[in-house]
């Protein structure tokens, strides 16, 4: 059933009309034409007839959106030859095997699979569907360890006999797979022909080790071709295709079953959108727990903004939406000669990831202009409390792939939230190129704080490998965190102009490209209070407003400061001096 998206030339249409006679003979599903009609997603029973072809039933659920053909009736593979999967074995193209595998890797590092960093055995992989398993010799050869699963007897025996693979014909619902044994659940092109897609992505669900991936395959139902050509849609095949996935209708099916994270994304076709590729992860198991990792501090040590108690009516709109959700959107904000100037400079230096040091402002006049855009500095006041200053860029134009943290706990205790983070779009954002991602309201959760993060990772603050070892460590966490209290993960998108701005404390991560090397023009920049970095002493003022701390980087050109910097330190020891709070 895999052939059409690994390679192979499926024949659905031929295949459907051939094998009419096999489902009356024996095809069966789990309803009966006078059973109720519920939608096999979400079970409610507001569905409405859009078609009837062939004696079927097409429907459509006003609830999730899924379509659907009644009765469920499978098709019957045992009597089907090998010839409706091929129209001729010369023909079969396995060049696009090597694109599925890099894809199926890149979604398995998007959604972070535990088997990379730790694996002590080889990784293990089951295809659901996998017909002749083509794409499992591609798998096997980098080192997996493969098998398959396919209820068409006569195409498993050419895999069993030509490819050498472990194939058991049967269906995944009822394969012989040990419980947690796999790392990935590979299914391209098969949800749509099972009656009861919930009990088959149970079946994934339950193969998987904690942290393994399902990634699956079907024909989107709101692409642009289906909704143009309607009732004559090429893949509206209701002989054979039982099931029609929206975006939302197979999220909430992997949703619904305990998959967490759980993205869809459109693919293939002349519009970009024929398909949708899912990716789930079984959850990770964790023992962390918020005593483990969180503190107490005073309330007069947060940000004004973050206090328990404040007068709420007296806050702007931006300190309210930053007080409840811990970020800002704000559209169209920077000038465009600001993003020309900086983006002249920065592609001249023809490196996808930027400057190899965190402080290129120290060197790039454009990047002190654009960071240090005096409204954009008023804004970081209006929410902090004070004035901030620059200390840190990201300048790569592609994403940094990294995985659950929050700012706050990476810097020195003192610092207590007076921090943020901005992410300035350079151009339009696009989905696939990997864009920021982060939870709304989590700087609200229990501080996490830097000490306990090291102890339980058994390390010093010496060890300049924890904080990316603590993403791994709290990565779990966060994400049961955001499925316990069903919270959503937002991306941001932003056209050109726009920039984010986020909390100390925010969840956020950069997601993985699907498309490798896909550019995603952007700069990050991070602040901190004057008053908070006594590690951090010398501060400039940019003629053009904002501060700036003096810092140097081993791969900065710039290494040694002036005497300006010197008296600047002078003129700024008693701002910097923290101040007590008024009793």
């Amino acid at each position: 059933m895999a052939a059409e998206a690994a390679g192979g030339t499926a024949r659905p249409a031929e295949a459907a009309s051939a094998v009419g006679a096999s489902m009356a003979a024996g095809g069966q599903g789990p309803a009966a034409a006078t059973d109720a009609i519920s939608c096999p997603v979400c079970a409610h029973t507001d569905a409405r007839e859009v078609w009837s072809i062939d004696g079927r039933s097409v429907r459509e659920c006003d609830n999730c959106g899924l379509g659907f053909v009644w009765p469920r009736i499978e098709q019957d593979f045992a009597a089907i030859p090998e010839t409706f999967y091929y129209n001729d074995w010369r023909t079969l193209d396995l060049e696009q095997i090597e694109g599925l595998y890099v894809d199926v890797m890149a979604a398995a590092g998007r959604v972070g699979t535990t088997w990379a960093p730790v694996a002590v055995e080889k990784p293990a992989i089951v295809d659901a569907g996998c017909g002749a398993g083509h794409t499992l010799p591609h798998f096997r050869a980098h080192g997996w360890r493969v098998r398959g699963v396919d209820p068409w007897a006569a195409v498993t025996a050419i895999g069993q006999k030509y490819y050498r693979l472990a194939i058991e014909t049967g269906k995944m619902e009822t394969a012989d797979i040990p419980p947690g044994s796999q790392d990935i659940v590979l299914s391209v092109d098969v949800l749509q022909f099972v009656a009861d897609p919930k009990r088959f992505i149970e079946a994934c669900l339950r193969a998987l080790r904690p942290g393994g991936v399902l990634y699956a395959t079907v024909p989107n139902y709101e692409s642009a071709e289906r909704q143009r050509a309607g009732r004559n849609w090429r893949l509206l095949l209701p002989q054979s295709y039982l099931s029609y996935f929206t975006p939302a209708s197979l999220m909430q099916l992997a949703r619904s079953v305990g998959f967490f994270p759980v993205e869809t994304t459109p693919f293939g076709g002349a519009e970009g959108d024929d398909y949708l590729r899912l990716t789930a992860r079984r959850p990770m198991e964790t023992s962390v727990t918020w005593a483990d990792l969180s503190g107490d501090i005073d309330d007069r040590d947060l940000p004004p903004l973050d206090r328990a108690n404040i007068d709420e009516t007296a806050l702007t709109p931006d300190q309210l939406q930053w007080r409840k959700q811990g970020y800002l959107v704000l559209k169209n904000f920077i000038p465009r000669d600001l993003i020309e100037r900086y983006c002249a400079v920065r592609s001249d230096l023809n490196q996808p990831q930027g400057w190899d040091y965190e402080t290129p402002y120290m060197d790039v006049g454009e990047i002190r202009d654009l960071c240090l855009y005096q409204p954009l500095m008023d804004m970081l006041q209006h929410i902090i409390g004070e004035p901030v200053g620059l200390h840190l860029n990201l300048t790569g134009w592609v994403s940094t792939d990294r995985d659950w943290h929050q700012d706050d706990y990476l810097n020195p205790p003192e610092v207590n939230g007076h921090y943020v983070a901005v992410w300035f779009a350079l151009d339009k954002i696009k989905p696939d190129c990997g864009p920021f991602q982060f939870v709304p309201g989590s700087h609200r959760w229990p501080l996490i704080r830097q000490d306990r993060v090291i102890s339980l990772l058994g390390l010093d603050s010496s060890d300049r490998t924890w904080p990316s070892r603590s993403e791994r460590m709290l990565t779990p966490f966060v994400e049961c965190e955001i499925a316990r209290r069903g919270l959503e993960v937002e991306r941001f998108l932003g056209d050109k102009g726009d920039v984010l701005i986020w909390h100390a404390r925010l969840a956020h991560r950069g997601s993985h490209a699907e498309r490798p090397g896909a550019e995603r023009r952007a700069i990050i920049s991070h602040y901190s209070a004057l008053t908070r970095r006594s590690d951090m002493p010398v501060v400039r003022r940019h003629p053009g407003g904002g501060h700036y701390f003096v810092l140097t980087s081993p791969n900065s050109p710039t290494d040694v400061f002036g005497q300006s910097a010197v008296r600047l330190k002078r003129v700024f020891t008693d701002v910097m001096k923290p101040r007590r709070p008024a009793s």
